[in-house]
Protein backbone atom coordinates (compact mmCIF):
# COMPACT_ATOMS: atom_id res chain seq x y z
CA UNK A 1 0.00 0.00 0.00
CA UNK A 2 0.89 3.57 -0.41
CA UNK A 3 1.16 6.24 2.10
CA UNK A 4 0.15 9.45 1.47
CA UNK A 5 0.12 12.54 4.21
CA UNK A 6 -2.50 14.89 3.93
CA UNK A 7 -2.05 18.44 4.16
CA UNK A 8 -4.08 18.23 7.75
CA UNK A 9 -2.13 15.15 9.25
CA UNK A 10 1.41 17.06 8.21
CA UNK A 11 0.37 20.23 10.03
CA UNK A 12 -0.98 17.71 13.34
CA UNK A 13 2.79 15.99 13.08
CA UNK A 14 4.64 19.96 12.97
CA UNK A 15 2.33 20.84 15.82
CA UNK A 16 3.52 17.70 17.50
CA UNK A 17 7.39 18.23 16.69
CA UNK A 18 7.05 21.32 18.24
CA UNK A 19 5.45 20.09 21.19
CA UNK A 20 7.83 17.19 21.91
CA UNK A 21 11.13 19.40 20.99
CA UNK A 22 9.87 22.52 23.63
CA UNK A 23 8.62 19.94 26.25
CA UNK A 24 10.76 16.86 26.25
CA UNK A 25 13.38 17.46 23.88
CA UNK A 26 15.02 15.80 20.72
CA UNK A 27 15.65 12.39 22.18
CA UNK A 28 12.36 11.84 22.77
CA UNK A 29 11.28 13.65 19.40
CA UNK A 30 13.83 10.63 17.68
CA UNK A 31 11.83 7.96 19.92
CA UNK A 32 8.64 8.99 18.55
CA UNK A 33 9.79 8.97 14.84
CA UNK A 34 11.30 5.43 15.09
CA UNK A 35 7.77 4.48 16.76
CA UNK A 36 5.85 5.99 13.94
CA UNK A 37 8.26 4.96 11.28
CA UNK A 38 7.87 0.88 12.51
CA UNK A 39 3.90 1.64 12.79
CA UNK A 40 3.61 3.74 9.21
CA UNK A 41 5.55 0.43 7.94
CA UNK A 42 3.48 -1.85 9.37
CA UNK A 43 -0.09 -0.13 7.80
CA UNK A 44 2.25 0.49 4.28
CA UNK A 45 2.74 -3.55 4.33
CA UNK A 46 -0.66 -4.31 5.59
CA UNK A 47 0.64 -6.18 8.69
CA UNK A 48 -1.72 -3.67 10.64
CA UNK A 49 -5.41 -4.73 11.89
CA UNK A 50 -7.36 -1.49 11.07
CA UNK A 51 -9.66 -0.68 13.80
CA UNK A 52 -12.69 1.60 12.82
CA UNK A 53 -12.94 4.76 14.96
CA UNK A 54 -15.84 5.69 16.12
CA UNK A 55 -19.10 5.57 13.95
CA UNK A 56 -16.63 6.71 10.91
CA UNK A 57 -15.46 4.67 7.84
CA UNK A 58 -12.25 5.94 8.99
CA UNK A 59 -9.40 3.63 10.68
CA UNK A 60 -6.89 4.27 13.69
CA UNK A 61 -3.61 3.06 14.74
CA UNK A 62 -2.25 3.59 17.86
CA UNK A 63 1.34 5.44 17.50
CA UNK A 64 1.37 6.36 21.29
CA UNK A 65 -0.45 5.74 24.55
CA UNK A 66 -0.76 10.01 24.04
CA UNK A 67 -1.26 10.07 20.09
CA UNK A 68 -3.37 7.89 17.25
CA UNK A 69 -3.51 8.22 13.37
CA UNK A 70 -6.54 8.52 11.62
CA UNK A 71 -6.75 7.55 8.54
CA UNK A 72 -8.63 5.98 5.01
CA UNK A 73 -8.01 3.58 2.22
CA UNK A 74 -8.40 4.40 -0.16
CA UNK A 75 -7.86 1.14 -3.08
CA UNK A 76 -3.95 0.74 -2.61
CA UNK A 77 -3.65 3.81 -0.93
CA UNK A 78 -3.53 4.55 2.71
CA UNK A 79 -4.71 8.39 3.35
CA UNK A 80 -3.31 9.76 7.00
CA UNK A 81 -6.12 12.01 7.98
CA UNK A 82 -5.11 13.32 11.28
CA UNK A 83 -3.06 12.82 14.24
CA UNK A 84 -5.02 13.20 17.78
CA UNK A 85 -4.02 13.46 20.96
CA UNK A 86 -5.75 10.73 22.82
CA UNK A 87 -5.94 12.52 25.70
CA UNK A 88 -8.04 15.56 24.21
CA UNK A 89 -11.85 15.56 24.54
CA UNK A 90 -13.25 12.87 22.64
CA UNK A 91 -15.78 14.85 21.53
CA UNK A 92 -13.20 17.58 20.17
CA UNK A 93 -11.24 15.06 18.33
CA UNK A 94 -14.41 13.75 16.27
CA UNK A 95 -15.67 16.74 15.63
CA UNK A 96 -11.76 17.42 13.97
CA UNK A 97 -12.10 14.16 12.30
CA UNK A 98 -15.52 14.33 10.92
CA UNK A 99 -15.94 18.29 9.91
CA UNK A 100 -15.30 18.83 5.99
Amino acid sequence: MNIFWTNRAKLDLEILEDFLIENWGFEVLESFYEILDRKISLLENGNLVHQKYEDTDFHKVLITKHNSIIYEISNDQINLLNMINNFRNPDSNYNLITEK
